[in-house]
C-alpha cells in the first residue's frame, strides 16, 4: 500500500488544477483539487498497466480553519459551508468536542480524499461577523504534539496494515509553514521506526517521498508540476532508549500505574537483549534465565503505547497534553527495534539451550555471526571468533563472592565514569579480569559445550545491572 499525507485547504481558490509529473508531456495533465489527489489518480492509472499497489490520500485538518474571517467574504465558497462556519463561531465549544463532523460531513472540499485526521493548532485566532463584534479563540498546544499526532497516525496505519506499506508520502504544495516543518519531522521519526524495525527484509522498509507542486496562483490555467523527491535515512546499531529514560516514563504515562509498569519491565528487557548484543555477550541471548519477549507480546504493547499516546493527544483540541515527545519517540522506537532483534534472533535460530547442558560452540559461532551479519556489526564478528577459540578446557572455579565483590567494584568505575564506554569488547567482564568465570565449558563426546553463569544464580542481578549500565 501506498500512503500520501497533505494538508487539507479551505480558501477562496479551492478549484480543480491541472497537474502533471514533472518531466511529462502537457497533454498528459490530470485535474484535481490538490496535488495529492492528482497522485493518487497519476497512480491509479499506472495500475491499469502494471502491477501497482493500493495509493491512500489522507488530509491532515488544522482545526484552526473554521476561524477564518476572510471565509464569508468569498463568493466562490459553498453557501451551506458558510453557515456551517457561522454555526461553529456561534459554539465553538460543540465544534471542538468532535471536529470531525464538520469536515467528514460538511467539508465540501477533497472528496476524492480516503481519509482524513484533524490535528491540533497553534495560537490565537480572531473571529466573527463585523456587526456581532470580534472575538477570540486561543489554542494552547505545543508544536511536538502535533509531530506526535502526525507521526502516530502513520504508525497506527502502518501497524494496522501488517506492515506491509511499501510507499508512503508527504506532499508539502499546501503552505502552513509550522504543519509542514511538523510532518516533514514525522516523516523522519517514521523512516526511523521502520529502519530499526526491518533488519532480516530490508525490503520492507518502505520507501519515503516528499512531494511539492509548481505554485499556483489565483485564476491560472498552466499545468503545474509535481517534482518528487526520494528521502533516505541511514540507522546504526545503536539504542534509542537509556536507562536514564526509563525514569521519564513516568511523567508519559500518567496515573496509569499498572500499564506504566508493564512499559518499563518490556523496555528493561529490551535494553539488556541490546546491550547483550552490543557488548558480545552472546550467551546471554542462550540462557534460558534471559526472559525475552516473545514478538507478539512486544507488538501488542506497541500497539498499545500508540494508542495511549494518540488517546491523550486528542482529549482536546483547545489544547494539548505537552507530552515529551523526544521520551516518547525514544519509547516507539526501542519497541520497534526490540522487534527488530527478535525477528533477527528467529531468523538466526537463536533460543534457550538446555539448562545444565549448555550449547556448542560451533553453534554459537555460526548462528551469532549469522546475526551480527544482520545488523552490520563487523568489529564483532572479528572478536567473538578470537574469544571463541579460547575456550578450551574446564575452568576452575571461584568463590562467587570474590566475582561478585569485583563485579560491583567495576560497576562503581562505570558509575563514577571512570571506565571509557567506547571501547569495543568481547565483552565488559573483560575489564575486571573475571570473562573467563562467567562462561563455562565442558568437553563431551559430541563436542564443546559452553553455558552462561548457571553456577553463580546470586550474581544475576549484578551482571544485569552491568549490562544495564554499558548501553
Amino acid at each position: 500500500m501506498r500512503l500520501i499525507y497533505q494538508l487539507g485547504r479551505l480558501d477562496a481558490n479551492m478549484e480543480s488544477q491541472k497537474f502533471k509529473i514533472a518531466g511529462d508531456a502537457d497533454e498528459n495533465y490530470i485535474e484535481s483539487e490538490l496535488s495529492s489527489l492528482f497522485l493518487k489518480k497519476y497512480f491509479e492509472n499506472r495500475k491499469e498497466n502494471e502491477m501497482e499497489s493500493e495509493t491512500k490520500v489522507i488530509l491532515l485538518y488544522p482545526v484552526s480553519l473554521p476561524f477564518n474571517t476572510t471565509l464569508l467574504r468569498s463568493t466562490k465558497l459553498d453557501e451551506k459551508l458558510k453557515e456551517e462556519i457561522v454555526n461553529i463561531w456561534g459554539n465553538e465549544d460543540e465544534y471542538l468536542k468532535n471536529p470531525y463532523e464538520f469536515f467528514g460531513n460538511n467539508f465540501p472540499y477533497g472528496k476524492e480524499k480516503d481519509d482524513f485526521i484533524v490535528i491540533h493548532s497553534i495560537g490565537k485566532y480572531p473571529y466573527g461577523k463585523d456587526e456581532e463584534g470580534t472575538k477570540e479563540i486561543r489554542f494552547d498546544t505545543v508544536y511536538g504534539d502535533i509531530v506526535l499526532e502526525i507521526f502516530l497516525d502513520m504508525l497506527k496505519r502502518y501497524l494496522k496494515e501488517n506492515n506491509l506499506i511499501s510507499e508512503a508520502y508527504i506532499d508539502i504544495s499546501s503552505g502552513h509553514n509550522i504543519y509542514i516543518s511538523a510532518m516533514l519531522e514525522a516523516l523522519r521519526h517514521f523512516a526511523t521506526f521502520t529502519n530499526l524495525r526491518h533488519w532480516v527484509d530490508k525490503r520492507k522498509r518502505p520507501k519515503l517521498f516528499i512531494t511539492i507542486c509548481d505554485p499556483i496562483l489565483p485564476g491560472s490555467q498552466n499545468v503545474h508540476q509535481v517534482y518528487r523527491e526520494e528521502q533516505r535515512f541511514v540507522v546504526f546499531f545503536e539504542s534509542p532508549l537509556k536507562l536514564n529514560d526509563l525514569k521519564k516514563i513516568e511523567k508519559i504515562f500518567f496515573n496509569n500505574d499498572e500499564f506504566k509498569k508493564d512499559v518499563k519491565d518490556v523496555l528493561e528487557r529490551f535494553l539488556l537483549t541490546f546491550s547483550a548484543i552490543k557488548n558480545n555477550v552472546p550467551l546471554y541471548l542462550f540462557d534460558a534465565n534471559s526472559f525475552i519477549d516473545k514478538s507478539d507480546e512486544v507488538s501488542k504493547m506497541l500497539s498499545n503505547v500508540v494508542e495511549y499516546l494518540h488517546n491523550k493527544i486528542t482529549e482536546s483540541y483547545r489544547y494539548s497534553p505537552k507530552l515529551d515527545k523526544s521520551i516518547c519517540i525514544r519509547i516507539i522506537n526501542a519497541l520497534g527495534f526490540y522487534l527488530g532483534i527478535i525477528d533477527v534472533m528467529n531468523y538466526s535460530k537463536i533460543s534457550p539451550y538446555e539448562p545444565k547442558k549448555g550449547i556448542l560452540i560451533k553453534d554459537v559461532k555460526d548462528k551469532v555471526i549469522e546475526m551480527y551479519d544482520k545488523f552490520g556489526l563487523t568489529n564483532n564478528i572479528d572478536i567473538l571468533e578470537v574469544e571463541l577459540h579460547k575456550l578450551r578446557g574446564l575452568y576452575k572455579k571461584i568463590d562467587p563472592k570474590l566475582i561478585k565483590e569485583k563485579c560491583n567494584n567495576y560497576l562503581e568505575k562505570i558509575k563514577n565514569g571512570k571506565d571509557s564506554k567506547d571501547r569495543m569488547q568481547r565483552n565488559f567482564f573483560a575489564h575486571c579480569g573475571l570473562e573467563e568465570h562467567f562462561v563455562f565449558v565442558a568437553e563431551e563426546k559430541e563436542g564443546t559445550f559452553v553455558r552462561y553463569i548457571e553456577e553463580l544464580p546470586e550474581l544475576r542481578d549484578t551482571i544485569k545491572e552491568m549490562l544495564l549500565q554499558r548501553i
